[in-house]
């Protein structure tokens, strides 16, 4: 990609300033959003789906909302596409149920209904999947169809990412590492706008990480995997709608590969534990512990390593979607696919 000469071509001010911001904002916020959690017994309490024994606040989303926000506000002119206003409107819809979960309670259902409903949000601002690009022969797709997919790909990504959060540091660093890789492709794309709120997600989840890498002194909550989540997939989505779509049909667009890979790992594991517990007849929403960092705290990693290696595997999957992004596709397969069936 051309992310690297593009970079060069663009000044401080512009893209580095922003990730700093968020980065500094939440740094400096943090310490009071823990005392005050502590102060007011805000805790993740310890019960048998979770896996720490401490008491531990849950108030990290709120700071990491706090460095994203301070940003945006500071760098607003930054921000000229009218597809910003539907994403930040989604995302405080989000954030405030995520604060209201994480202090008294929230029903599963109800959070469910909110989430279509920021999806649809998105959606309706430009954050929709408008054709599957030649995927099984597919390519526009009708509106009703594009509404329904998406909405079913931002909430089911929303969630999936929300389960990964169940060791220190492994939500955080996944969001980092794939924030990071977001503005990459921005910047490829020639969209400023985008790869700025890339990096400035990527500032406030790195200094939301100091405090919750192992051992943690904060966890994410659901305010944070939430917003985190659901703009991660929803900014995916605008990336693909925006890419240069090769007009060979031997192609596969690239960015799509990327864009797949990069919610890979929790969807991946998501589906496997869905699975799990369909096999076993128990419901796929039943809480369990077969989550794939549970299977490697159960071999004896701590929570460090457990994380660091995730952090490689989600590293390693972006890899090989940047590999195989320019795979070519004969047109004979596609045929023969159809005629198969």
């Amino acid at each position: 990609m051309d992310a690297l000469s593009n970079i060069s071509q663009i000044s401080f001010t512009q893209i580095i300033l922003p990730f700093l911001v968020a980065l500094t904002s939440t740094l400096v916020i943090l310490p009071y959003v823990i005392k005050v959690a502590r102060d007011k017994k805000l805790f993740d309490i310890p019960n048998e789906r979770k896996i720490h024994t401490a008491l531990i606040p849950r108030f990290g989303g709120f700071a990491i909302f706090f460095g994203l926000i301070v940003s945006v506000l500071m760098f607003m002119d930054s921000f000229g596409s009218f597809s910003f206003f539907y994403l930040f409107t989604a995302i405080i819809i989000l954030f405030s149920i995520g604060i209201i979960d994480d202090v008294k309670g929230m029903r599963a259902m109800d959070k469910f209904y909110v989430q279509i409903l920021a999806a649809f949000i998105v959606a309706y601002g430009g954050f929709r999947l408008e054709s599957l690009y030649g995927l099984f022969g597919i390519y526009e797709l009708p509106i009703g169809v594009q509404y329904i997919l998406t909405t079913l790909i931002i909430v089911g990504v929303t969630n999936a990412y929300n389960l990964i959060d169940g060791i220190d540091g492994l939500a955080g660093g996944i969001g980092l590492i794939n924030f990071v890789v977001l503005g990459m492709i921005f910047l490829h794309l020639n969209n400023l706008s985008f790869a700025i709120i890339s990096f400035v997600f990527a500032g406030s989840i790195l200094g939301f990480l100091t405090f919750n890498f192992q051992p943690a002194k904060i966890f994410m909550g659901d305010a944070g995997s939430l917003i985190v989540g659901f703009s991660m997939i929803s900014i995916g989505i605008y990336a693909i709608n925006n890419n240069e779509i090769v007009s060979n049909m031997r192609y596969v667009t690239n960015i799509n590969i990327i864009i797949g890979s990069i919610v890979f790992l929790p969807v991946i594991d998501t589906l496997r534990v869905f699975f799990l517990r369909l096999i076993h007849k128990k419901s796929p929403f039943t809480p369990d512990k077969n989550h794939i960092h549970h299977i490697l705290l159960n071999q004896g990693l701590n929570h460090r390593n457990s994380s660091l290696m995730l952090y490689a595997a989600n590293i390693l999957i972006i890899i090989m979607g940047f590999i195989l992004k320019d795979i070519s596709i004969d047109k004979s397969f596609v045929n023969l696919f159809y005629l198969s069936h």
